[in-house]
């Protein structure tokens, strides 16, 4: 007997995997898929495949070309410098906070962040580096007790992260560059200094403005027009 929450689960499963490999361009902007493809893939049956098409639909992460298919919807520019609009003013609060509730264990946490992210540049593991990026801002949300808001910010902000990992992938933008400002911002955390860490933090997250004619000149096909 199927459990009633199987359907579910396959469906947020589905949903999960395919936007992974939206972000990870795994899935190309324009690319065309189906259905069948999809559950050939995921080795997922076809309703929650379709369901999780239709979310991701509502998500403007593909689209649907009347009789002519489904597509990997392009980059916008737009939606990626809002999410990156919205998260420069929301973290640099939330470092100011960061000062304030900073203790041992949470300096441990993030210099052990700091140095798996400084081993993934070692390795030119491109996926650790950006996870590892993610885990460490996510736990500057958990050190000031903001755990929620990340959650939000990480379901809508698709488009931000495409980009991000397109930036990973270009030669010449290196990523000691993200690296010597999450040093210069986890020093300032630690010894609890709130207008430095608030100053590096929007520094750090202007990087997509001063780069994004690099990265989208890269792949101009990924953007759209």
């Amino acid at each position: 007997m199927i459990n009633s929450n199987s359907a579910p689960n396959l469906q947020t499963s589905a949903y999960d995997q395919i936007r992974q490999d939206i972000i990870f361009c795994t899935l190309i902007p324009g690319q065309k898929i189906t259905v069948k493809t999809m559950e050939d893939n995921l080795g997922i049956g076809r309703t929650p495949v379709r369901e999780a098409l239709v979310r991701l639909s509502q998500q403007g992460l593909v689209q649907t070309v009347p009789q002519s298919g489904t597509y990997v919807s392009r980059i916008s520019l737009r939606e990626a410098e809002n999410a990156r609009y919205v998260r420069e003013h929301l973290e640099k609060s939330i470092t100011v906070e960061c000062c304030a509730h900073v203790d041992d264990a949470a300096k441990a946490k993030l210099t052990s962040l700091f140095a798996q992210q400084q081993e993934a540049v070692a390795k030119r593991d491109a996926r650790a580096f950006f996870h590892l990026d993610n885990l460490l801002h996510e736990r500057l949300f958990i050190i000031a007790d903001r755990h929620e808001i990340w959650r939000w910010i990480d379901s809508n902000n698709t488009d931000l992260e495409r980009f991000r990992w397109l930036r990973t992938q270009v030669s010449g933008l290196e990523w000691e560059t993200i690296m010597d400002q999450h040093k210069l911002l986890l020093d300032a955390i630690c010894n609890r200094r709130p207008e430095e860490a608030r100053f590096i933090s929007g520094l750090h997250l202007h990087l997509m403005n001063a780069e994004q004619e690099i990265v989208t000149s890269a792949f101009p096909d990924y953007f759209a027009s």
